[in-house]
């Protein structure tokens, strides 16, 4: 006795329909996957929190000395200027041609005018300093005023002097929710540096 084949039409139909299953399947394991592995927004930096830069500028021993010009910025762990503290220079006079002696911070800053315009020479600057301790804040903000994410910065701090020497201190730290207090080696003009993450006093 012989038994009729199943018609082909069914087979496929049924063929496919695993197939549809599978396919269907394999498409929500990636989904699931890719949306597990999508990388979270970075959480902002939160303003409960400030940062305190601390710079002790050296004494240089003999006669007529010319104060060295600083400069003291925040960059990201790519290398980009994120927030200018200060800037300590002459604007009068000769004072503008021994700028870009500050290196790194002067070259950071013909690149953001270039893309962003305005002149932190002009807006953000001060006079220089006599050898001591100074302080300043810095409160998460960029140069535009907008909150940084929390994550990997980089505090950098730079002097000139006028036939002197130049000096760069780079340190990395990590902002986030828990306080933290790092010093710096100094240098011939910088005789001590250092931050300190805390809460708002």
């Amino acid at each position: 006795m012989s038994h009729s084949p199943k018609p082909t039409s069914l087979m496929n139909s049924a063929n496919l329909t695993r197939r549809s299953l599978l396919t269907a399947f394999g498409s929500l394991v990636l989904a699931t996957v890719g949306f597990g592995m999508r990388k979270r927004p970075a959480a902002k930096w939160d303003d409960k929190f400030e940062c305190i830069v601390e710079v002790e500028i050296a004494e240089i021993p003999g006669g007529r000395v010319h104060r060295p010009y600083v400069a003291i910025w925040i960059e990201d762990k790519d290398g980009k200027t994120v927030r200018t503290l200060n800037l300590w220079v002459q604007t009068t006079r000769r004072g503008p041609r021994w700028i870009p002696d500050l290196r790194r911070w002067y070259r950071s800053e013909q690149d953001r005018k270039t893309a962003k315009g305005g002149d932190l020479v002009e807006t953000v600057s001060s006079a220089t300093r006599q050898p001591g301790k100074y302080a300043m804040v810095w409160n998460g903000k960029d140069d535009q005023g907008k909150l940084v994410d929390q994550g990997d910065y980089v505090v950098c701090i730079e002097a000139a002097r006028e036939h002197g020497t130049y000096q760069l201190i780079k340190k990395s730290i990590n902002v986030g929710t828990k306080a933290f207090k790092q010093t710096f080696d100094g240098n011939v003009e910088i005789k001590s540096a250092g931050v300190e993450f805390r809460k708002r006093k």
